[in-house]
Parts: C-alpha cells; sequence; structure tokens
C-alpha cells in the first residue's frame, strides 16, 4: 500500500474501502488483495495495525501487548500468512507453560501418569484434575455449546472440581484466554481453549493423548515481532491507506451503505467493511431506519478486556529460554516471556527482553499496578531479573473489545453483515473464535466469505 491524502482519494479507483487498520481490517484487505481486488484503508492513528503493532524503546522492539501466538501451524492467523505471504514468516515454538504456586513449579499435565504425578496439588486434587481432564478431552465441540451461558468457575463447580490450586491454575491459563476470571469467563470458551482445538478429533487419537500425553506445543513468537509482520502484510496489500484520518460518519440511503466522511471530506462507495469498534458504531452511522440503529446500538454495549504490559529490558540474558511462566500464587496472576530468547533481533547483543503481562486492575493507579507486578513474589522468583533492568517500559490497553464471557461468545456475536447492504463488520468484538490474533483473523476469514457471496467470486480462502 502507499500513503496518499484525503483529497487524493477516488473511490473509483477501489473495490472496497476498509475503515480501521485492526489486525481484522488488514488481514481482510491481504485477502481482497490476493484476489486482485483493491482497497482504501483510512485509519484514524498516525499508524497502521491498531494493538497490532511494535515499535522501539531504547534499542529493544517491544510488541503492543504480550503477543505468543496460538495455533501457529493450524490456526486461521497463520493460515492467512502462509497463504497470502511469500515467504511465510518464521515462527519459534515456545516450550512450554509452567505455573509457580509458592515454592512449587508444574505445567498442565497430558497424560495420566502426568497428572498423577503432578507437583502442585496432593493425591486428592491430582484425582479430581485427572476426571476432569478426561472430560475435557473427550468432550465434542457441540455439548460445549451447551456451558456458553455459564461461567467456567460454575461448570467446575458443577462436576465437584473445587481444589482451590486447580482452579487457580485454571484462573491463570483461561486469563490468557478470556481475559475475564474464570467466575466471568464462558465455560464454552474456556473448554474450547483447553482442547485446544476447533475441530473434532476422532475418539481414538483422544484416548491416545489422554494415556501417553503430548509434548507437542502449537504456540510460539514470530521472528521480527508484531512491527515486521505488519509491514509485510501492509507491502502485500494492492491499495492505499490514509493516516490520521477519523471516519466521522458513515450514511446509507435506502438500505444501502452510501458514503463515509473522513476528515469532513465524502467518499461515496457501495462496499465498505468496518474494523471501528462497535461501542462507537451508533455515533457513527447515520440512518433514519430503526432496524439498523437498534442493531449498532445492541453490539455497543460489549464488555471488554484490559490488560497491563510491563517491559523490562536487562543488561544481560537471565531468563534465557523460550518458556511461558506464569506466576499463579503469591497474586496477582503474571505471564512472563523471554522475548529475544525467541528473537535474539529483539534486544541489543548480550541483552535481553521480558514482557510481564497481567489484567488492568482498575482499583490502582498504573504506577501503582507496575509496582504490585514488580512486588508480590515477583522479587523473591526472579530477584535477578530486577537486579538487571536497564529499560522499563509500560502499556496498557484492551486486549480484545468483546471478553469471552456469557453472552458475548462467538455464539453471540452479530457476525460480518449488517442491516445495511453493502457494509460489513469484523473485528473480536464481530465474531471469530479464539483469542487476539487468532480472534480477528476468524473473524476477517467471515468477511471474506460475506463479501465472495455479495460480489459472487469463488472463494479466496
Amino acid at each position: 500500500m502507499h500513503e496518499i491524502d484525503i483529497n487524493q482519494v477516488n473511490s473509483l479507483n477501489y473495490d472496497a474501502i476498509i475503515a480501521g487498520s485492526g489486525a481484522g481490517g488488514l488481514l481482510t484487505a491481504l485477502a481482497l488483495s490476493a484476489a486482485g481486488k483493491r482497497v482504501l484503508v483510512v485509519e484514524k492513528k498516525d499508524y497502521l495495525g491498531g494493538v497490532w503493532h511494535g515499535y522501539n524503546v531504547n534499542g529493544y522492539r517491544v510488541d503492543q501487548g504480550l503477543h505468543v501466538i496460538t495455533r501457529i501451524t493450524r490456526g486461521a492467523f497463520v493460515r492467512f500468512l502462509t497463504t497470502f505471504l511469500d515467504p511465510p514468516p518464521h515462527f519459534v515454538l515456545h516450550e512450554g507453560w509452567y505455573f509457580r504456586v509458592h515454592d512449587r513449579v508444574g505445567t498442565i499435565p497430558t497424560s495420566i501418569g502426568g497428572t498423577l504425578r503432578w507437583p502442585l496439588t496432593g493425591m486428592r486434587g491430582r484425582l479430581g484434575l485427572l476426571k476432569i481432564g478426561a472430560k475435557i478431552k473427550m468432550m465434542k465441540l457441540e455439548e460445549m455449546k451447551k456451558y456458553k451461558d455459564i461461567t467456567f468457575y460454575d461448570f467446575m463447580v458443577s462436576r465437584g472440581a473445587t481444589n482451590q490450586v486447580m482452579l487457580d491454575v485454571m484462573q491463570s491459563a483461561i486469563y490468557m484466554a478470556a481475559g475475564v476470571p474464570i467466575t466471568e469467563a464462558s465455560a464454552y470458551e474456556s473448554l474450547r481453549t483447553l482442547k485446544d482445538t476447533d475441530k473434532e478429533e476422532p475418539k481414538l487419537h483422544s484416548i491416545k493423548k489422554m494415556l501417553f500425553g503430548s509434548d507437542e506445543y502449537d504456540e510460539g513468537y514470530v521472528i521480527g515481532g508484531m512491527s515486521g509482520l505488519v509491514e509485510r502484510v501492509v507491502d502485500a496489500i494492492n491499495g492505499d491507506y490514509i493516516l490520521n484520518a477519523p471516519v466521522e460518519r458513515i450514511t446509507e440511503e435506502n438500505g444501502k451503505i452510501h458514503s463515509l466522511v473522513v476528515n469532513g471530506v465524502e467518499i461515496e462507495h457501495d462496499t465498505v467493511i468496518s474494523n471501528i469498534p462497535l461501542w462507537s458504531m451508533p455515533n457513527i452511522v447515520s440512518s433514519d431506519n430503526r432496524d439498523v440503529n437498534e442493531f449498532f446500538e445492541r453490539w455497543s454495549r460489549m464488555k471488554i478486556t484490559k490488560g497491563v504490559t510491563l517491559w523490562l529490558g536487562l543488561d544481560k540474558i537471565v531468563l534465557g529460554d523460550k518458556k511461558n511462566r506464569v506466576l499463579v500464587h503469591p497474586p496477582p496472576n503474571r505471564w512472563i516471556v523471554s522475548i529475544s530468547s525467541f528473537d535474539p533481533s529483539a534486544a541489543p547483543p548480550g541483552k535481553e527482553l521480558i514482557g510481564i503481562a497481567t489484567l488492568r486492575d482498575e482499583s490502582q493507579s498504573l504506577e501503582e499496578q507496575v509496582e504490585t507486578i514488580k512486588s508480590n513474589g515477583f522479587e523473591k522468583y526472579y530477584s535477578e531479573v530486577l537486579n538487571h533492568i536497564e529499560m522499563e517500559h509500560v502499556q496498557s490497553s484492551y486486549a480484545t473489545r468483546a471478553a469471552l464471557i456469557p453472552g458475548q461468545t462467538d455464539l453471540d456475536r452479530p457476525g460480518p453483515l449488517t442491516p445495511i447492504d453493502g457494509l460489513f463488520i469484523v473485528g473480536t468484538d464481530t465474531a471469530g473464535s479464539g483469542v487476539g490474533l487468532q480472534q480477528a483473523s476468524n473473524s476477517a476469514e467471515g468477511v471474506i466469505h460475506a463479501l465472495n457471496d455479495y460480489w459472487n467470486l469463488s472463494n479466496v480462502l
């Protein structure tokens, strides 16, 4: 894509206009480009990518949020990148999840034998984990849908899985996916995350995994970070983009999309894909149609998730491995990753970049929360990290635009279509299973399939 000024726009040069350049918008543009379409992307900020981006801080390359990407061999996000980027990006797998409960460290066991030896709790807790783990592994995806309107905590209690250590570890794991505690997270979304698949597996395969376990981790980090990834995607898109260009109004006439007003300039077009958060749409969409207004008002009230990421640049390599560490106890839950162990280019030679992520605690100021992150057990178990900090950088933003709670699961959100013909919506608040970039990618797939029907094209994806 090439950057242009709003006054250079000729809408006849584009097959579609994409409002907002978050992951959903850019991935939609990438797929349309591969289908021979030309797009115009308008973005209110002074950079492309939304929360999907990265930048440099004192010689360290940080991402906006801690992105260890799930399902890097079989998920929608990687499917977009490997299909439409040549050569595809290079991902490095992590070495497993390591949960610390005070002075004990353990992974989530994947076999019966591993469960019976689980170091984080006693035999009673292990037997409870074995029971609930077997149930989840054997559960069909269709059965999981029955639990979309209850919380994961309620599901666990209903199954007698009340061992506190097990619940605390589950809470730490589900936070990474849902961004909310297990007392709020949808059981359906949590179960699907723990099963780690969007497709049914043969029963024999599930039994084999329970008996013998699996050391396969389908999660990792991309070489070049989010900034490098976004740059490659932008380079592959056919079209133009405008920065510092907020969409002030989306208008419809006679049930069809008519135009966008951007910085006071009206751009008429019959195909618009909006990557604008749904919470803003009631103030942007201009329509006399009650159904249109009720649609956007209804979907504007979803709960979002907010996170905090603390980046620490160390003057020496302290952790130096590809483990995903989670500090469960003492609270709060903290996710700790050495990014430069995956990609040494993220830090200066001989130094280390560490990311620490947690939920945003609105009862504290951001400064107070940073001190909490660095204390409460961190100073005991990771004192060497604190002793070698030469760069400290904190971020706070929403992690996803629709928390995975009852009423906001993938089964509840609106999908890509709107009551306005020619106006499509994309983003983590519109549709898409998974979390983060997977969620955005799945929503982009939905938009592409809807556009295939709208334009009567053969499938792009």
